[in-house]
């Protein structure tokens, strides 16, 4: 164990950052958990989902269509915020008050004409066209999105790996190339973007951030739609912010943010809650998605901040 308790011995690919004070003690489970929790509780969270895709789930009262609008939500859950919600909003006006239905009978020659025009970064029209066929794919093969995910692998390796891994698996095999010219399979990732694969190496945030607001339970923030997977399996969405702040504060000493790194600090959020460890997780994003958690030490915001007693930066 490294010299914090957390995370596996010092790694060799581990680069130490500069940023980070050499010689400052790291904190101790006990003391880390006091802070963080502390943190939590006090933490605005009506205000931070106000900002946060998370919300549009909650607008939905019938599981189905739930994760649905959930799965639609996270995958668009990247780059400025303002963008993602307004990205998110403008599918949703097309999908009208029973979503889960709309992917069902969705016809992709007309979706290309109901969401001509849609443009997210990179993500263009023809990728949600995609998307929302293979989402009702899901839902005709196996009756929902939670069916997918948690069905016997064929080698009995439960983890939640090996079914995200199986998960986008069968999201590219249900024949997404149809959409694509060769041409354009071969420059862009197109609809693949939104089923990366723990295999490869990826973080998969924006899968393990769906997981979240489907299996946690209804706190305001999360949304406990699903029933068969446990909160203690699940994965911390590791983004750029996530990963920062891991490191800040001692739960990681792995400097590349991927599968690596995202099953490390839930393995150090394991040692101070077992049964749900990515309960910090939107909390620990927020603060730097609002940029109260600074790249480089600042002495105004740093002195300000929730968690500077167990922060070494």
């Amino acid at each position: 164990m490294a010299a914090n308790g957390f995370g596996p011995a010092a790694a060799a690919s581990a680069v130490p950052d500069p940023r980070l004070r050499p010689g400052k003690r790291l904190p101790a489970p006990t003391r880390l958990r006091r802070h963080l929790d502390g943190f939590l509780d006090a933490f605005p969270r009506e205000d931070h989902v106000a900002m946060d895709p998370v919300q549009f789930v909650h607008r939905y009262d019938d599981d189905a269509d739930r994760e649905i609008v959930g799965f639609i939500a996270s995958a668009f859950a990247y780059g400025n915020v303002r963008g993602v919600l307004a990205s998110v909003e403008s599918v949703l006006s097309e999908l009208g008050p029973r979503p889960s239905e709309f992917v069902v009978r969705f016809d992709p020659a007309a979706g290309r004409r109901t969401f001509a025009g849609f443009r997210h970064r990179w993500n263009n029209a023809l990728d949600l066209t995609a998307l929302v066929w293979i989402l009702g794919r899901f839902v005709e093969s196996f009756g929902s999105l939670e069916n997918a995910l948690t069905r016997t692998p064929a080698e009995g390796d439960d983890s939640l790996a090996t079914r995200l891994d199986g998960f986008s698996a069968t999201a590219l095999g249900f024949g997404h190339e149809r959409f694509y010219s060769r041409r354009d399979l071969a420059r862009r990732r197109g609809v693949r973007y939104f089923f990366p694969r723990t295999s490869d190496g990826s973080a998969c945030k924006r899968l393990n951030l769906f997981l979240r607001w489907m299996v946690r339970p209804e706190d305001g923030v999360d949304c406990g739609v699903w029933t068969r997977v446990r909160p203690s399996e699940l994965i911390i969405p590791l983004d750029t912010h996530v990963a920062r702040i891991a490191r800040y504060i001692g739960l990681t000493e792995l400097s590349t943010p991927g599968w690596a790194m995202a099953v490390d600090v839930t393995r150090a959020l394991r040692t101070l809650d077992p049964a749900d460890p990515v309960r910090y997780d939107f909390a620990l994003c927020h603060l730097g998605i609002a940029r109260h958690c600074p790249r480089k030490r600042d002495p105004v915001k740093c002195r300000a901040c929730p968690i500077r007693p167990v922060c070494r930066l």
